[in-house]
């Protein structure tokens, strides 16, 4: 595909594009999702998809209309906590009963295809085009939706009652019929619906396209400011006694990768005691990243690997793990009031507890669960990281106190939230779409932007205290991406190494 005229053609216009256009195209793809949910569009939708679906059954299939029955049932969900059912009250939501299958389809919101659909109609409308042609693409673009959609939903429906007959298993038959070549037909009416909607002349492609190269490009950026702060200190020139002290600085990777600093060789002469002079010493591998040479990676890489795989391990220690479970459980009790149900070992290694009625969530210890594992991470950083030995102790200091602690409060909060839904009869029965929420967001969503808020702030903690965590973190990636991209043809390689030989000799200079 070529690109159109409106294209961007430079990395200035790439951004602005991206600023302008994607913003918008966010804001469209909520209104698609909820709030035409919320106006009940998508019921509307899932009927006809169901009465569509039905009737070609019959006409694809042969499948006699007095086989099945069409009609509005109750949604009934495996409880996430407790391992029995919720059922949602009223019979809402469309679906069809199929015998001998002995379950019910029901058809919900993702069955109508328009989350895909969604997505293609925001893009639509954010990619430059005649109105007209963005017009048309919508409208092609809602009647393949619904069209190959219905088709899928039809062929789902025969294919799980075919898979049931001959293996006697309804979960097994549900699973490949729906988790695994439905969403195979998916992916691949995805592609083709594009492609039509290309030859409206509404480039969607084209604009998903620029915003690639804008993140790419942004993550250039990100890599080269990287660069310029990645440096660190060192005091030269200092008086011992009355002799003067210069010596050529060495890189503090010790390899090709950095930019050396050279300081002329001087003779000891007899001066007063000088403070001498602090210089800046930068160690972002660019040399290496562009000519496709890992020794930086490898010996930073490395050392994070071995101690941060150190530390993490301490999390398989069995008297760490049931430590963190003792504590915690009282935690969960004492503070907030909760109730423990079970306590018991996993294996060899892991201890876990399960709070009152919640029979689904065990809470086990192991090297994530403790908080090692982010520990590991944190202190394996530090030590690749080019900083005095000082601050690595220190840096490793604020990284223990900071997560173990925090987390001991989390897990306790955690097992208090999850026993107080568990023994909420009241939401189970009369909100059970809130109770499935709140289920989510204690035993998932907790846990999850739980450690991205660790992350960031430890991370935003080790900048201040001068540790490079961030930018050896952007420079791995940097090495990756500019081998893949190699890989895949998106550069150029540079192939001048003597050039760089010329360029890497330290600078000559006197003092």
């Amino acid at each position: 595909m070529s690109q159109p005229s409106w294209y961007p053609q430079n990395p200035r216009s790439r951004l602005n594009f991206f600023l302008k256009s994607f913003p918008i195209f966010v804001v469209l793809l909520i209104f698609f999702l909820f709030v035409l949910d919320w106006i009940g569009f998508f019921a509307f939708l899932e009927e006809l998809v169901r009465d569509n679906g039905s009737w070609l059954m019959q006409v694809i299939f042969g499948i006699d209309a007095s086989e099945f029955t069409l009609g509005m049932f109750e949604r009934i969900d495996p409880d996430p906590l407790t391992g029995g059912y919720i059922g949602f009250g009223e019979p809402n939501y469309p679906g069809i009963f199929l015998p001998p299958y002995p379950n019910i389809f029901l058809i919900v919101r993702g069955c109508t295809g328009m989350e895909a659909g969604a997505l293609l109609m925001a893009l639509i409308l954010v990619t430059p085009a005649k109105w007209s042609n963005k017009l048309v693409a919508s409208v092609v673009n809602f009647l393949m939706m619904h069209i190959g959609n219905t088709f899928r939903v039809a062929f789902h429906f025969w294919f799980t009652r075919f898979l049931f007959l001959k293996w006697g298993d309804a979960d097994k038959a549900f699973f490949y019929a729906h988790d695994l070549l439905s969403k195979v037909f998916g992916f691949i009416g995805i592609v083709i619906f594009t492609l039509v909607i290309e030859r409206t002349g509404v480039k969607i492609v084209s604009t998903f396209g620029a915003w690639m190269d804008a993140a790419g490009e942004g993550f250039k950026r990100i890599s080269w400011k990287m660069k310029n702060i990645s440096f660190s200190s060192k005091l030269i020139g200092a008086s011992v006694g009355t002799a003067v002290v210069a010596t050529r600085v060495a890189s503090v990777a010790d390899d090709k990768t950095v930019t050396s600093t050279n300081v002329a060789k001087v003779k000891n002469e007899v001066k007063p005691n000088q403070p001498g002079r602090v210089i800046k010493i930068g160690f972002y591998p660019t040399y290496e990243i562009e000519n496709n040479k890992w020794s930086f990676f490898l010996k930073t890489f490395g050392i994070f690997l071995i101690i941060g795989g150190a530390i993490a391990s301490l999390g398989l220690i069995p008297q760490i793990s049931q430590g963190f479970m003792t504590l915690t459980d009282n935690i969960a009790v004492n503070w907030f009031g909760a109730r423990i149900g079970e306590v018991g070992k996993t294996n060899s290694l892991w201890w876990f507890s399960i709070v009152d009625r919640a029979t689904e969530v065990p809470f086990t210890m192991h090297m994530w669960s403790t908080g090692f594992g982010m520990l590991g991470i944190f202190v394996g950083l530090i030590f690749a990281s080019p900083t005095s030995w000082r601050k690595r102790i220190w840096g490793s200091i604020v990284a223990l106190v900071t997560i173990i602690p925090l987390n001991f409060l989390r897990l306790g909060f955690q097992k208090w939230a999850v026993w107080s839904l568990a023994n909420n009869d009241t939401m189970r029965d009369n909100q059970p779409l809130l109770y499935m929420n709140m289920a989510d967001m204690a035993n998932s969503y907790l846990p999850f932007f739980f450690w991205v808020i660790i992350f960031a702030v430890i991370l935003f903690i080790l900048y201040k205290m001068d540790i490079k965590a961030v930018a050896i973190i952007v420079a791995w990636f940097h090495q990756i991406w500019y081998w893949l991209a190699g890989i895949l043809g998106l550069r150029k390689k540079e192939e001048d190494d003597d050039l760089f030989e010329k360029e890497k000799q330290p600078e000559k200079s006197a003092t």
